[in-house]
């Protein structure tokens, strides 16, 4: 349901939504069948209030339709079925409340003593009797439902827990190089990946954002690794065809809407480094010999979304105190109160300041700045390689 300018009215609603839509059907039903309980005790109760015009036959219906129509309106409104939500309201305001006034439309008829007291005791003794159904009723579907939550929550604390040993935080040196690098997930589990392979003076240093979030994205996330590892550690730090390499494990593998983008720099030798873009953001390139900032871009197809395409690379000269940066976009597309997008430019800045500050200040000052400006909606990850030697 949306409004003029693309806004969603109830934004909260779709989401509930989904969660009643994947429901078992067992919890479904007991949920559905408690709103019924609920419901019917408060249409006996309107029944009892006219014991004037109350018969046997008025007492049923009112407590049965009562039922019925909130059994609709639960399972319309909790599952944002609005076709069945607008049929409800037309049932319940045109259908329902002419079939009551002709139900209810025959002569009041005076009451003795006996037949008030009998007719409040029966009235009461059914009020009872459903609601101390409905609250059994709810009871069980919350114990069913409690079960289902803690096992899945079990499950993603396992698959955040297994996460992290993926994703750790990079910190060390080799003879000419320096790597630093974070990743801080959105949620539980993230799709953002970074990794450094590094032998001697030769390194593959990575970074990745696989499409969507949460346990299919770590999933995915896991399967780039795996693979980067196994093509790295078998051929050596090379970059030679690893993008064509990727896109042919992992296309066949996964949907049309799931995909990875990916950015690497790796040794090349005599001053040079090689890297390339898979539909990823360009890489910063701080020369230290003139204080500017440089953006390294390819043009590619993200991995994993066609098959049998090309990936170019291309080289670049670097220097002692050069520092490369590779970043997620959960560090750029962020937007504050007024709509503004931060954008790469403070990593620029905080790139321009980093002579002679330890790389996990730079990162810092990134991750505080990113932090700051607006609400995090993605998973933000950094890896900065400082050149040495």
């Amino acid at each position: 349901m949306k409004l003029l300018g693309g806004k969603t009215l109830f934004p909260g609603w779709k989401a509930r939504a989904e969660i009643f839509r994947t429901m078992p059907l067992g919890s479904t039903a007991l949920f559905l069948l408690a709103i019924a309980c609920l419901f019917a005790a408060i249409g006996a109760v309107v029944d009892s209030m006219n014991a004037e015009i109350s018969t046997p036959w008025t007492f049923a219906y009112s407590t049965l339709m009562t039922a019925f129509m909130a059994i609709l309106w639960a399972l319309s409104g909790t599952r944002r079925m609005l076709k069945l939500f607008a049929l409800t309201i037309v049932l319940q305001f045109l259908v329902v409340n002419s079939i009551t006034k002709a139900v209810y439309s025959h002569p009041p008829h005076a009451l003795t003593v006996r037949e008030l007291q009998n007719h409040l005791r029966l009235h009461g003794a059914v009020t009872t009797l459903c609601i101390v159904a409905a609250y059994s009723l709810f009871l069980a579907f919350f114990r069913k439902e409690g079960k289902r939550f803690f096992a899945a929550h079990t499950e993603i604390q396992l698959a955040s827990a297994i996460q992290s040993q993926l994703v750790p935080t990079i910190q060390f040196k080799s003879t000419t190089f320096e790597f630093y690098g974070i990743s801080v997930p959105s949620g539980t589990v993230g799709g953002d990946l970074l990794d450094v392979v590094s032998t001697k003076d030769r390194f593959f240093a990575y970074i990745a954002d696989v499409s969507g979030h949460g346990v299919p994205a770590g999933v995915l996330m896991s399967m780039v690794k795996s693979a980067v590892r196994m093509r790295v550690c078998t051929l050596g730090p090379s970059d030679d065809g690893i993008l064509s390499s990727l896109n042919e494990v992992l296309q066949p593998l996964t949907t049309t809407n799931t995909y990875a983008t990916f950015a690497y720099v790796a040794s090349a030798g005599d001053g040079l480094l090689r890297f390339s873009l898979a539909g990823h953001l360009p890489i910063l390139h701080y020369r230290n010999v003139n204080r500017s900032v440089e953006r390294c871009t390819v043009e590619n197809f993200p991995i994993g979304m066609l098959p049998k395409v090309g990936f170019d690379s291309a080289t670049v000269a670097y220097e002692p105190g050069d520092v490369f940066a590779m970043v997620t976009d959960g560090l750029t597309e962020i937007f504050d109160r007024q709509g503004r997008e931060l954008g790469m430019q403070h990593i620029e800045e905080a790139l321009a300041d980093s002579p002679g500050k330890p790389l996990p200040e730079t990162a810092r000052v990134i991750m505080n700045r990113s932090q700051s400006f607006g609400p995090i909606t993605d998973d933000r990850t950094l890896l900065l390689v400082r050149c040495l030697a």
